[in-house]
């Protein structure tokens, strides 16, 4: 077990490099110049000697790989350079907007269990019923609406109608409330799907039709099959903490929280290409994580099949 989860971390390694391999050239082919865009705000009319000044001062005009590999062991140090946009150091600026997008991801993700699980459980023992219709609707709609315009409702209703929330800033947890909850909603609706489809294979089993031969209660079967249902599930919520990290930019903005999201459109409205790089490769670390904390979770309740996918 030990030599496998060695296997599966330097796999993740080898991804998070593919990463920043990819991104540092997606941000270094683009059309916009960031030397170009430093300059501007420098110099306000900059020559061209002046924007080949500040591209030499950012080690610009050095080659790419040389760019890269320069780039990559600072980084590995924990030094992202200064932002081109604010020239604060980016661990800095990390290390304030990555808390608030913290705080708003894992509260997302609580609610997410909140509802799939009992919501699972309930829509698969009562199959093709009321109950079971109105959660397919109720995910078909969450599903087809994007994360910020529910928080445009929720704000609507919950803090401009019902004054319970505040309209802008997060200070305290309460305050966490409808963004976690415009990032949760979406997510929940496919997370119940995967998990009633898991719960329904389940009580189709062999060992549901022994266990209700031998007269084991309907609660006790119940809880064998949510076991039964719930590595999927599990792999389900992993993925959906990294996909509300990174798609949180919009509900921040939405709500006006200074996040890790916030930061990333904001360095790339201002061709911040270091500031995107250092952003995007700390979402990666956080997704990666996340999902392998995922597997090892699944793996305590089925080693065997932990081993076999490997």
């Amino acid at each position: 077990m030990k030599r496998k989860i060695i296997t599966r971390i330097l796999l993740l390694l080898l991804v998070l490099l593919g990463v920043t391999v990819l991104t540092f050239i997606y941000t270094n082919l683009s059309p916009v110049d960031a030397a170009e865009a430093l300059a501007v705000r420098r110099y306000t009319r900059p020559t061209a000697e002046q924007i080949e000044t500040v591209r030499h001062e950012l080690g610009m005009d050095k080659p790419l790989f040389q760019q890269y590999f320069s780039w990559l062991l600072k980084a590995c140090k924990g030094d992202f350079g200064n932002s081109y946009n604010t020239g604060r150091p980016i661990i800095e600026e990390l290390t304030a907007s990555i808390k608030p997008t913290l705080k708003m991801s894992v509260l997302a993700l609580l609610f997410s269990i909140i509802l799939s699980i009992p919501l699972g459980v309930i829509s698969s023992a009562r199959k093709s019923g009321l109950f079971d219709k109105t959660v397919y609707l109720f995910g078909i709609i969450c599903m087809s609406v994007p994360n910020y315009w529910i928080g445009y409702l929720l704000l609507i209703a919950f803090a401009v109608n019902i004054p319970i929330f505040k309209v802008m800033g997060a200070d305290t947890l309460k305050d966490y409330i409808l963004p976690a909850l415009s990032l949760a909603l979406p997510v929940s609706a496919g997370n119940i799907r995967v998990f009633r489809s898991s719960m329904l294979e389940g009580y189709n089993s062999d060992f549901v039709l022994y266990a209700r031969a031998r007269g084991v209660s309907e609660l006790k079967i119940a809880g064998m099959v949510s076991r039964y249902a719930l590595p999927p599930l599990v792999t389900m919520l992993g993925q959906s903490f990294g996909f509300m990290i990174a798609g949180s930019s919009m509900v921040e903005i939405v709500f006006s929280i200074q996040g890790l999201g916030t930061m990333l459109v904001t360095a790339l409205s201002a061709r911040d290409t270091v500031t995107i790089n250092a952003c995007v490769l700390v979402i990666a670390v956080i997704f990666v994580i996340v999902n392998f904390i995922a597997e090892l979770i699944n793996a305590s309740m089925n080693p065997k099949e932990f081993a076999r996918g490997l």
